[in-house]
């Protein structure tokens, strides 16, 4: 309705859940990173809540649209106390029957499946939303099929998402064997008031809007009332855009925002906090100086370019020193691919990019990737934050990498530079030694291949050129 007016290719705050219109605000990319640390570890159960409206079936869905690849994963939806086993439900989502099969015959094919799916190294991953509606006897089933990791090799990973009534349910004395197995539990909290700005901009922006259309006091105003709920963040701005299309007007300012608020709130089923300033804010004369003030800062963070948030979803878990150690001994056992996956992890915080892309390097170099290796070394000597040490080490992985592909003369080079900063550091004064060896015989032979050349040519040159004779 409103979107060709304010040149919207969709509507930007829409109340499905879509990944592509997610925040990366401090609480959801701490809860994210949480989630998947909470995969790569291996944790047995993780648990995410949050009230209504955070924001969890999109982190959800987000994790699902990364990892699908990589996992078999199964999403239930709509289980309740009141059905009679969940098994059913488990295997309706991971598509693998949907008829209804006794238990017996239900427990075969899901166990059959973590075996399958193992042995093709891919681990079976069931996510349950809304899980505070479970109950106790629900739980304790997903309790006994979490029985059927045995071994070294963990088959199946189950998360559980719902309000903070499942935590609740979780302190329960009867609930103890179950807690005991939950490794990572992460909580949503609401958006700050800054970040409600940057939350409407981002969606404006991905809808192809202008991002400054709702003024700053409008922003301010949107967050008094929601308190920072997504959810009703997205419901608030849909109806102000609805009601400042009517009076066709080209700014949202935040007595539109009181008006189409008050409006929505006579029916008392909207849950806006200050209600009884609405009617207020809604009738105040329009003040100039709100259209000329911009609205927010220039950027909003991104999901793959933002260092980790200063307040984690876990205070006791500090994920990346976990990716960094993991990914160095997936290196070490040659298992380089889902090495440089974890490391990948670990180099979204700052403090750990360098290092890590050290690492990635020498998983490509020992997988046989020599040029990426290579690439890889070249990006991290340009590193500001490197210190002296860290460019020695990686200096001398270049030169190591550059001398298994042949590039004698630069590796000679870094080895002599090494020597020269350091004689004793690892092999590089043999090395360069070695290697400078190598270069100058290489480069007299061809010298003396020059030469000969030239001497030979010179030779026929002066034989005399005799005329042929031709038989008559």
């Amino acid at each position: 309705m409103y979107e060709s007016y304010y040149n919207l290719r969709t509507k930007p705050f829409s109340l499905l859940p879509d990944s592509d219109f997610l925040y990366a605000g401090s609480t959801h990319r701490a809860a994210y990173s949480t989630l998947e640390y909470g995969l790569i570890s291996e944790a047995a159960f993780i648990v995410l809540t949050g009230e209504p409206g955070m924001g969890k079936t999109s982190l959800l869905r987000k994790l699902i649209s990364e990892h699908g690849a990589k996992h078999s994963i199964g999403l239930v939806t709509n289980a309740r106390y009141n059905i009679e086993h969940l098994l059913p439900w488990v295997l309706l989502a991971l598509g693998l029957s949907k008829r209804q099969l006794d238990p017996v015959e239900a427990y075969y094919v899901f166990s059959e499946f973590l075996t399958h799916e193992s042995q093709q190294r891919r681990r079976v991953i069931l996510i349950i939303d809304e899980a505070q509606s479970l109950g106790t006897d629900l739980l304790e089933e997903l309790r006994l099929l979490s029985n059927l990791n045995d071994g070294k090799t963990l088959k199946l990973q189950i998360v559980l998402s719902g309000q903070p009534d499942l935590h609740k349910l979780l302190q329960r004395i009867d609930m103890t064997q179950f807690a005991q197995r939950v490794v990572v539990d992460c909580q949503l909290e609401p958006l700050s008031e800054l970040e409600t700005g940057h939350f409407i901009r981002h969606r404006l922006q991905v809808a192809g809007g202008h991002p400054s259309l709702f003024t700053r006091k409008a922003c301010t105003l949107v967050h008094r009332l929601t308190k920072g709920n997504p959810r009703l963040i997205n419901q608030v701005c849909n109806l102000t855009l609805t009601h400042a299309f009517g009076l066709q007007a080209q700014v949202i300012t935040s007595k539109l925002v009181a008006q189409a608020a008050y409006e929505r709130c006579k029916g008392k089923i909207l849950p806006l906090s200050s209600r009884e300033e609405l009617n207020v804010l809604a009738n105040v004369p329009d003040d100039p100086s709100e259209f000329s003030t911009a609205s927010l800062t220039p950027s909003s963070p991104q999901w793959k370019e933002c260092p980790l948030p200063e307040r984690p979803a876990t205070p006791s878990i500090t994920p990346e020193p976990f990716f960094y150690a993991k990914g160095v001994a997936m290196r070490k056992e040659g298992r380089h691919q889902e090495a440089i996956e974890m490391l990948e992890l670990a180099g979204k915080s700052p403090s750990y990019r360098l290092k890590a892309q050290v690492q990635i390097g020498l998983c490509h170099r020992a997988a046989g990737n020599h040029q990426t290796a290579v690439q890889m070394f070249r990006a991290a000597l340009k590193d500001p934050s490197a210190s002296r040490t860290e460019m020695l080490d990686i200096q001398y992985f270049l030169a190591r990498t550059l001398e298994s592909v042949g590039q004698i003369a630069e590796a000679a080079t870094l080895y002599r530079r090494l020597a020269h900063t350091n004689p004793r550091f690892k092999d590089v004064a043999y090395r360069a030694n070695e290697l400078s060896s190598k270069v100058k015989h290489l480069t007299n032979g061809e010298a003396s291949g020059a030469d000969g050349e030239s001497w030979i040519s010179t030779a026929i040159k002066s034989f005399p050129r005799w005329p042929l004779l031709a038989s008559r």
